[in-house]
């Protein structure tokens, strides 16, 4: 496996020390781009494509940092935006939101671990942001929703694995009186890019996509990454007995689950990561990414989840039927059971299948 090419992260700041600094604490991670003006800055936006842009609040040339950054998200607006400020105000930080979209903060004085755990999130979020759009504009090029596109018939791209029946596009055909795309089916389209149409969680092909990013991440800044696969039991069984309408009701449910229980360890306050993500692995199996994570935290994760489940009252309001419906999940940690994607994803399948095989309703850890 070639190495990843590091990504380019432009720092723009006039105090000569503070750059260097920040230069010498980033360049193990990143490429770096030194900028000591705003000008400077804009001639390597013209000449660089980046993955973020750091800048003092107070540039001194006339130009603050937030004006820079409102001109990065113009001309690149994939490039993560990061404003460096002494100021702690919630009007400066809500005009930063507001007219320059900058996605993170760092105070001063800062750390050297909290400039690259800033630095590299950002990265990170901008690398999900890019393949996001990616997926959306490959579907709207299918369905002929692209920039001067004329209008296609639909051409079936499921968003779910190959079992589940392909999600219908309403009616992508239809132009405006321009001949224009309907506008109203772009907002499905993105949907479909990388949500599973059943149980609108990610689909396959994003949690992939998702899960190399976050290993990028998480060996750069030496963080430890945790990858959950949760399997519901017995549930084509399930199908046969109750039928395949039930079936997608249950995993829909099941699926609101999953997502209700990634929580924060410390306030329990539900994840506003955007880098962690639950998806749609299989027919039957919902996969989880969980970052910064060690194994604890995911198998209290995991542990949570399936006492949750095993309580579920299925249908809703019976009663009955408690305890019935049961998962099975497995937990593999990086770099603790695996070097990279391919080891993570063989060492969680591995479990699932190993703690299958010695019954269900269990939560397994892949063997280091």
């Amino acid at each position: 496996m070639s190495e990843p090419v590091a990504a380019k992260v432009l720092v723009v700041e006039d105090n000569r020390t503070m750059l260097a600094l920040m230069q010498y604490y980033l360049s193990k991670d990143f490429t770096v781009f030194l900028a000591r003006s705003a000008e400077e800055a804009l001639e390597v936006l013209q000449r660089e494509q980046l993955h973020a842009v750091v800048s003092d609040q107070n540039l001194g040339d006339g130009l603050m940092g937030v004006d820079l950054l409102k001109r990065v998200a113009e001309l690149q607006p994939h490039a993560a935006r990061i404003l460096v400020t002494a100021s702690q105000k919630l009007e400066d930080a809500q005009k930063a939101i507001n007219e320059a979209r900058v996605n993170h903060f760092l105070t001063k004085p800062f750390t050297e671990q909290e400039l690259k755990n800033t630095v590299g999130q950002a990265v990170h979020n901008a690398a999900l942001l890019s393949i996001r759009d990616k997926m959306v504009q490959e579907l709207k090029d299918q369905l002929g929703l692209g920039r001067g596109a004329a209008a296609k018939p639909a051409v079936g791209k499921p968003g779910a694995p190959a079992a589940t029946p392909r999600p219908k596009v309403a009616e992508p055909q239809k132009i405006d009186a321009k001949g224009a795309p309907s506008q109203s089916l772009i907002p499905e389209s993105e949907r479909l890019a990388f949500r599973d149409g059943l149980t609108s969680l990610y689909n396959h092909r994003y949690f992939q996509e998702a899960l190399s990013a976050g290993l990028l991440s998480a060996r750069r800044r030496e963080q430890k990454l945790a990858l959950v696969l949760i399997d519901i039991d017995g549930f084509r069984r399930f199908n046969l007995s109750r039928g395949y309408a039930e079936g997608d009701k249950l995993l829909r449910r099941v699926a609101q689950m999953v997502t209700d229980m990634m929580e924060d360890p410390v306030t329990h306050a539900r994840s506003d990561n955007s880098s962690e993500i639950a998806a749609r692995y299989d027919w039957d199996v919902f996969g989880v990414i969980l970052c910064n994570a060690d194994v604890e935290r995911a198998r209290t994760y995991a542990e949570k989840l399936r006492k949750a489940v095993e309580e579920l009252d299925f249908p809703e309001g019976t009663g009955s039927d408690v305890g019935e419906v049961t998962v099975t999940a497995a937990v593999a940690v990086f770099p603790d059971q695996a070097r990279n994607e391919q080891e993570l994803i063989s060492a969680a399948e591995k479990a699932l299948r190993s703690s299958k095989a010695g019954g269900p309703n269990r939560v397994v850890l892949a063997p280091r």
